[in-house]
């Protein structure tokens, strides 16, 4: 049995200035070298200009209705261009390189992320007895036949486990998550340096604010994670995008939400235009013989409706619950989401004041969590989705 690989920490990303974005959204950023790569931009321009020019090979709405009906086409497609320049490239919410972490106090701050991972730890250790004691309660409730008071555990203190025990946090440091706030990779979001260190030691039941990534060493707050693609950490992470060469952030969500609406605009328009060119015959071989280009590109453009349309539909959904892709697909693995209970979206306050605040307000300078009371106060309220009858969704 060959010996045991071992681990060896990433080289630091060598970044590089670049121009990102286009129009009023220029600016110079720094990220690794090589992570925003023509080539798919090539082939997105490729696409377009193919289905473009073989909805002019036949007969449909798009020969058939003169100038104006395609100068309409030519603006929805030039429009969607417009939107895809704006979040190409484009800084998704870098954290500033200035707020790193000082080489003298990396020890410091490693010995405060323990003590984190063990508030956590033992945190979780909690819920799990307070939910052991509660099983336990509604069983001898339920086996009481004389009817007499059973002599319930203490709830709220979680059977007195919860300030004693310090195990080591599930999602430990020899899993590699990459610090407090993360999944593997290291997550966070930005804060200030005295807000964590209040933090430590604090008798609270607040989550933890930040920490400094083992990668680039920048300050990450709640909802922040370190892209290895970029080699930079981004505030409110969503995703990297591998068509728009960038990561989607803070600073370009809703530009990339925009940009999925003109898209999706376009290709149910070029697939409506696809299906007016289908001609009826008398026979099945003449009607697959006259059909046969435009059924094959109307397949192809509903494959592609159905994708990007089914992605801005998620991200509606995101925009209303004011949640990250990253935080619905890791929700279990990001350690500021662990004991909040999963009918509760933890940073949302209503879906009117969350597209506002998505579409119309800046960013804020750091992201706060309400506290674990009123979340679990909340996640027993009934709604028509959920009650103690049914539970929809």
């Amino acid at each position: 049995m060959p010996p045991p690989r071992k681990f060896r920490p990433r080289e630091p990303a060598v970044l590089v200035s670049q121009t990102a974005g286009c129009f009023w959204w220029r600016e110079e950023v720094r990220r690794k070298h090589g992570s925003t790569p023509w080539i798919p931009k090539i082939f997105w321009v490729f696409f377009h200009v193919l289905f473009i020019v073989l909805l002019f090979q036949f007969d449909n709405d798009m020969t058939d209705g003169g100038a104006g009906y395609q100068t309409g086409f030519a603006f929805a497609c030039l429009l969607n261009l417009y939107a895809f320049l704006c979040v190409a490239n484009s800084n998704p919410g870098y954290v500033s390189e200035q707020e790193r972490c000082p080489e003298d106090q990396e020890d410091v701050y490693r010995e405060q992320d323990r003590i984190r991972r063990e508030r956590i730890a033992a945190r979780v250790k909690a819920k799990r007895e307070r939910e052991r004691h509660a099983a336990e309660a509604e069983d001898v409730a339920e086996d009481d036949e004389g009817g007499d008071d059973a002599e319930l555990p203490d709830l709220e203190s979680g059977g007195g486990d919860r300030t004693t025990d310090r195990t080591t946090s599930p999602r430990g440091e020899d899993e590699g998550t990459g610090g407090l706030l993360g999944a593997p990779g290291g997550a966070s979001n930005s804060s200030d340096l005295a807000t964590s260190s209040s933090f430590v030691g604090a008798d609270n039941d607040e989550p933890p604010v930040g920490q400094y990534c083992k990668h680039c060493k920048a300050w990450q707050g709640l909802r922040t994670k370190h892209c290895h693609d970029c080699g930079r950490c981004v505030r409110r992470f969503d995703h990297h995008c591998f068509w728009v060469g960038t990561c989607v952030g803070e600073k370009n969500h809703a530009r990339f939400v925009w940009y999925l609406v003109a898209q999706t605009a376009l290709i149910v328009w070029a697939f409506h235009v696809s299906n007016s060119g289908w001609k009826y015959a008398d026979t099945f071989h003449e009607l697959f013989e006259i059909n046969a280009g435009p059924v094959c590109m109307s397949i192809a453009l509903f494959i592609f409706a159905l994708f990007v349309g089914s992605l801005l539909g998620f991200h509606v959904y995101l925009i209303v619950t004011n949640q990250t892709t990253w935080e619905v697909s890791s929700r279990d693995k990001i350690s500021y989401l662990a004991g909040v209970p999963h009918n509760v979206y933890a940073f949302s306050r209503g879906p009117m004041r969350d597209a506002r605040e998505f579409c119309c307000s800046p960013p804020p300078p750091r992201y706060t969590l309400r506290s674990f009371e009123w979340m679990r106060e909340w996640s027993r309220t009934e709604t028509i989705w959920e009650n103690k009858y049914y539970v929809c969704c």
